[in-house]
């Protein structure tokens, strides 16, 4: 699992390969414990792709005993080069 995290860059994910119960949790607030709320489920299957918004807290998910693959198509270089990235983690 990766930790919940956002960024002001849009993410365009598609599944190149993943096994059963991989996914992306994505939502736009956290609780103070750090965990998305009402978070929408992007499950990973092979061929499927996903939209991260620019600002949306999210976290990916390996439930599977095979290791997955994403394409992540971001626009960070055009943003982190305007200084407005804004990458953060939960605390």
């Amino acid at each position: 699992m990766q930790k919940p995290h956002r960024h002001n860059s849009i993410a365009i994910d598609h599944c190149v390969s993943a096994g059963p119960d991989t996914y992306t949790l994505i939502g736009k607030e956290v609780d103070a414990d750090g965990n998305i709320i009402d978070p929408i489920k992007a499950m990973w299957t092979p061929g499927s792709t996903f939209i991260t918004p620019p600002g949306w807290w999210h976290s990916h998910h390996n439930h599977s005993d095979q290791d997955a693959i994403v394409l992540p198509i971001q626009d960070a270089g055009l943003v982190m080069n305007m200084q407005v990235l804004d990458f953060q983690l939960v605390k």
